[in-house]
């Protein structure tokens, strides 16, 4: 089989990668051959333009096809957050290509390294993507035609997620298949460019390509014709030759040189150097010069003959061989790690989704990230809206340092708006939300949506990091910290909305709505659990008055006033609702219409006891009338209940006000 063929055949193709879905399908089939040909590139070292091309008609035909998922997905409604994942891998893979064609239209001369840098993203990219992000489209897609409901199709697509799992492991076991088999290959190829160097320098030498002769105590040095084109012109041209030469070596490179041939008139025979030289227009070669001394008679100077030759191809070629066989070797490793953190990633993902509350987040991030290979250890803090510190709600791994409370101000990460990384304690200002001093590497990623602080995500590594190891947790934690920025957010949204929903904004209590939902459900609860349930209705006294005298400010100075007293007063169990108006009902579940008198007698004494301060004056003590009713007494649903005491409120208005009226039991 021919060599060429199987280097190029980075990603096979099969029929298990296929999603059902036959033009996207066809799509991932034609991305699979534009990978094996830029694999050809790598191989063959190919030049500029063509590799351009190439990356050009990628990134083309890859934003057809992300184009063609996009338009699949708006046509049958898919889930928005999914939707929104998929284009952002979309875009990931499109960045890429664009930093790799960049990278490679600036270096012309190493177009492989180049594209070696792009084929392993590429590589996990298309496998994970298509077996995890696409399947789970193809299949919500193909349910739907069926005519699954939306929701059914949602679920039939995460139990095929399963089965996707096995798919990558099989061809996780191919992809290591064919790194074993290209290392061999590799292996070979190294054998015969070892040989062919051996052959070719037998024939440099034999064919006298370049030779050169010094006398080691004058610096008498002379080149053969041959050698001029090594340098790019005319040594001999030069009025001292040794001069001219070491004017042309590498500055890092000359003392080196001379050392070497200091060991030869020390007392050694042979002379063996690879140097590089710079060329007048600036470009660097590498010469391989080899000699042997010979030993001058009495009265003779020693000399070194040898030969000279350009090795800057086999340096070349030499390092490509070095870096390819040590990105196989890693790249196994680097694949499964990768499909571990990616699945973890997911199920952090998943489980933020599906929270309702930050509690439920929490739970969510701390279960996860324990199980994530992220650093040693972590915590996460979340800062309260409109508050200046933060609180640590997460701690995973070794994070015992981090401090309970902080302010926003103790973070440089939160200072700046940005990540603030310390690989060596020594590289930047410490934070100070820990107990004691850090001992080991840290990264902050401040959680910041629009504007808003969210939180810190904090991540430890072990004393011993590697470079490149601290450079995946770097990556993985900003993953993280995006994941869980803009959960938090979401969760938080949706948490301000229902307060905003079932809160009144002047008071701060309840308002009718909750109260028209809350109402029948706990004289539920009462009936179940044979417990008394009261029902308080409050009507402030002449509060016309008051916006009619001293304006609506007071008027609102007023209801605020009567919702504290109220918040104070009651019991946490008690629920205080603004019913409209001037009016407020209270729902007190466990109390009877005696202990409710109580509880509202108390609130109407401290509402005649103190006056309202406002700005400018203080207004006089309000008072206010109110109805009382308990349920099965005077009523055993909402609708009857809330009849039942307006009609007792009316009652206590007509008895002169300020006081409390007990509905008649029918």
């Amino acid at each position: 089989m021919n060599d060429q063929t199987e280097l190029k055949d980075v990603f096979v193709w099969s029929s298990r990668f296929e999603t059902g879905l036959r033009e996207v399908d066809l799509q991932h089939a034609k991305l699979v051959q534009m990978i094996n040909a830029l694999a050809l590139i790598a191989v063959e070292g190919t030049n500029q333009p063509k590799l351009l091309r190439l990356l050009d008609e990628l990134q083309d035909y890859a934003g057809y096809h992300f184009k063609t998922e996009e338009d699949l997905m708006a046509q049958y409604a898919l889930n928005t957050e999914f939707i929104s994942e998929h284009v952002h891998a979309h875009e990931s893979l499109t960045e890429q290509i664009r930093i790799v064609r960049k990278l490679a239209e600036s270096a012309e001369s190493n177009a492989g390294v180049a594209v070696g840098r792009l084929l392993p993203f590429l590589t996990k990219w298309l496998l994970f993507h298509v077996l995890g992000t696409d399947m789970r489209m193809a299949h919500e897609i193909i349910a739907l035609q069926r005519g699954e409901p939306l929701q059914r199709a949602e679920e039939q697509a995460l139990a095929q997620q399963s089965e996707s799992l096995v798919i990558v492991l099989d061809a996780l076991n191919d992809i290591t298949d064919n790194l074993t088999r290209r290392t061999t290959q590799l292996q070979e190829a190294n054998q015969r460019l070892r040989i062919s160097e051996a052959r070719y320098a037998l024939a440099q030498r034999g064919a006298r390509i370049g030779n050169w002769d010094l006398d080691l105590d004058s610096r008498d040095l002379r080149w053969s014709a041959e050698v001029d084109p090594l340098f790019g012109f005319r040594l001999r041209d030069f009025s001292h030759p040794f001069d001219g030469f070491m004017a042309c070596v590498h500055p890092d490179d000359r003392s080196d040189f001379l050392e070497a041939l200091e060991t030869v008139r020390q007392g050694s025979n042979n002379f063996a150097r690879q140097h590089r030289i710079v060329w007048a227009d600036g470009s660097v070669h590498w010469l391989a010069m080899t000699g042997e001394c010979l030993r001058g008679r009495l009265g003779e100077s020693d000399r070194i003959v040898g030969i000279v030759r350009d090795v800057t191809d086999e340096k070349l070629a030499r390092e490509q061989l070095q870096d390819t066989n040590a990105q196989l070797k890693l790249s196994l490793a680097s694949v499964e790690r990768h499909a571990a953190d990616l699945t973890r990633l997911n199920e952090l993902n998943e489980g933020l989704q599906s929270c309702l509350t930050t509690s439920e987040a929490f739970e969510v991030v701390e279960h996860t990230l324990s199980r994530l290979n992220l650093g040693s250890g972590g915590a996460l803090a979340v800062q309260a809206i409109g508050a200046d510190e933060l609180k640590t709600v997460v701690r995973w791994g070794d994070a015992s340092g981090m401090s309970a409370q902080f302010a926003a101000s103790a973070c440089w990460g939160m200072r700046r708006n940005q990540r603030h990384t310390l690989l060596r304690l020594t590289d930047g200002p410490v934070c100070k939300h820990f107990d004691a001093l850090p001992s080991n590497p840290y990264l902050c990623y401040p959680l910041q949506v629009l504007g808003e602080n969210l939180g810190l995500l904090t991540v430890s590594a072990p004393a011993d990091v590697s470079e490149r190891e601290w450079g995946r947790i770097t990556h993985l934690s900003a993953m993280v910290a995006e994941s869980l920025k803009l959960a938090l957010s979401n969760v938080r949204l949706r948490e301000a909305l229902h307060e905003q929903a079932i809160r009144d904004p002047l008071t701060g209590l309840l308002n009718r709505r909750y109260l028209d939902e809350t109402l029948p459900r706990e004289i539920v609860r009462a009936q179940r659990e044979h417990r008394p349930l009261s029902l308080v209705m409050l009507d402030l006294d002449h509060f016309k008055r008051v916006n009619d005298t001293w304006g609506h400010e007071a008027g609102d100075a007023v209801l605020v006033h009567l919702a504290n007293i109220l918040k104070q007063y009651l019991r946490s169990s008690d629920l205080a609702c603004r019913f409209g108006g001037e009016e407020f009902v209270v729902v007190m579940l466990g109390a009877n219409l005696t202990e409710a008198r109580e509880r509202i007698e108390l609130i109407a004494k401290k509402m005649r006891e103190t006056p309202i301060p406002l700005p400018h004056l203080t207004l006089p003590a309000v008072t206010f009338s109110a109805g009382l009713v308990q349920a099965e007494l005077h009523g055993d649903s909402a609708e009857l209940l809330l009849r039942n005491v307006d009609h007792a409120l009316y009652a206590a208005k007509d008895a002169g006000r300020d006081c409390i009226h007990e509905a008649a039991v029918k």
